[in-house]
């Protein structure tokens, strides 16, 4: 009898120096038909670009499921955060990355939450090939040949010139958005919950060009954390100022809730008017406290309460069509805990679902109609050292088959005024609906 060993692949790398743009590789990586299946996420001064999948893990209404090689495990959905950590500690891989999303209805395993799109509800892949792109070079990283990557480096070749659609807001469903937004201040009056967000979504017919798109929105969007990904049936690009979690090597957690918006404008002595309006704004001051005193209480249920602490503390980021304040905060993970510890209480970020987060998601699912699918989600990347990098997908445009999908949403307190809130959806739809492309 001949026993059959098993190999385990392991990734070679090579660091290739010199500044190249990340998005002509991924250009020349899909031209050549290196990849099929692909991530990138960029942020704090570097691309990553994760290209066809060595591993999966995906999560649907019912089951968690890990395909590595010929291998596929499939279990129950009962936890599925935790499930997810386990399976993709099993691999036998080492120094892995997994690069994904996680869309906004996971929330329904862990709340009243009802509604889900059919695709998986959570998606990560480990990749054959990553490309850790930086100004002093790209770093390789593959269980493949490097020669085809490093031919590629080697080439130039020119972006081409994408053309977006010619998309505008119609304000049709202004009314229909306003009266929802008048049903939760009466339920927020009567004292049955502190804030809500709801959404309003927009329907395209076609194929969206992921490259384009991120091309394009690239060039007039500045953003936090972009990212652009193609995964089988799934596309989304997107341009975020919102960091749901960070996990670092010291094994501290950081979130930055962004809350009380007010429109950019052209107009220098505008654009200083609407910022100073934040400060002075009650109801948009009171949304942001109260998203900060809630993240606080949520990292103190699995960080040591004495290194819980808010920092950079209402900051205004600025963006392309809005501004925002902004607060941080963080914290170190007891003994014992994971980043899918934190990211089960974290999920979905209270600056898209609400307070208490429990009752805002029973309203989300009373008043959208539909799912949100991956926005109000995540989309980003957990490691095997237990670092992550995740951040909350808004300001992005999403296929799932053959349905093209824009979504945006609004902060609702008791003080809120209905064809405001609608204004500030306009608004922030406004971050991909001039920027959208589709296939030839």
């Amino acid at each position: 009898m001949v026993t059959q060993i098993q190999t385990i692949p392991t990734y070679q790398e090579v660091f290739i120096s010199g500044q190249q743009d990340a998005t002509a590789i991924l250009h020349r990586c899909l031209k050549a038909g290196i990849f099929k299946s692909y991530v990138l996420y960029e942020g704090k001064g570097e691309v990553r670009i994760a290209g066809n999948q060595l591993a999966r893990v995906l999560v649907t209404r019912d089951t968690v499921q890990l395909d590595s090689g010929d291998r596929t495990r499939c279990e129950p959905a009962t936890d599925p955060f935790k499930q997810v950590g386990e399976l993709l500690g099993s691999l036998s891989l080492q120094d892995w990355t997994a690069y994904g999303y996680v869309s906004f209805d996971m929330a329904g395993f862990y709340s009243a939450y009802s509604k889900a799109i059919a695709q998986p509800l959570l998606y990560f892949m480990v990749p054959e090939t990553e490309l850790r792109v930086s100004a002093e070079g790209v770093l390789i990283r593959t269980v493949r040949s490097l020669e085809p990557i490093q031919t590629l480096l080697a080439q130039t070749s020119e972006i081409p010139t994408y053309t977006p659609l010619d998309l505008t807001q119609d304000f049709a469903d202004c009314a229909d958005y306003s009266q929802r937004i008048e049903q939760l201040i009466g339920a927020i009056q009567s004292d049955r919950l502190h804030k809500a967000i709801i959404s309003r979504s927009k329907k395209l017919s076609g194929n969206l060009d992921v490259l384009g798109t991120y091309v394009v929105g690239s060039q007039a969007n500045n953003s936090a954390r972009s990212y652009c990904l193609q995964l089988e049936d799934v596309r989304a690009v997107g341009f975020s100022p919102e960091i749901l979690m960070e996990v670092h090597a010291d094994r501290t957690v950081i979130t930055n809730p962004l809350a009380g918006t007010r429109p950019r404008s052209d107009r220098a002595e505008d654009d200083a008017r609407l910022y100073d309006e934040l400060f002075r704004d009650a109801k948009e001051v009171k949304e942001h406290a109260l998203s900060i005193w809630l993240a606080q209480s949520e990292l103190d249920s699995f960080c040591l309460p004495e290194t819980v602490r808010v920092f950079n503390f209402m900051e205004v980021k600025k963006y392309r069509c809005v501004q925002h304040l902004s607060s941080r905060v963080g914290g170190q993970l007891r003994a014992g805990k994971t980043l899918w510890d934190a990211l089960t209480v974290l999920f979905p970020g209270i600056t898209v679902s609400g307070i208490d987060k429990s009752q805002a998601l029973e309203w989300i699912d009373r008043l959208e109609d539909e799912p949100r699918g991956i926005y109000a989600g995540s989309i980003g990347w957990v490691d095997s050292q237990g670092l992550a990098d995740m951040a909350i997908a808004i300001r992005s445009v999403y296929q799932y088959g053959s349905e093209i999908y824009l979504n945006a949403g609004a902060g609702i307190v008791g003080e809120s005024i209905p064809q405001r809130e609608y204004v500030e959806s306009v608004n922030k739809m406004n971050t991909m609906l001039t920027n959208v492309v589709l296939e030839a």
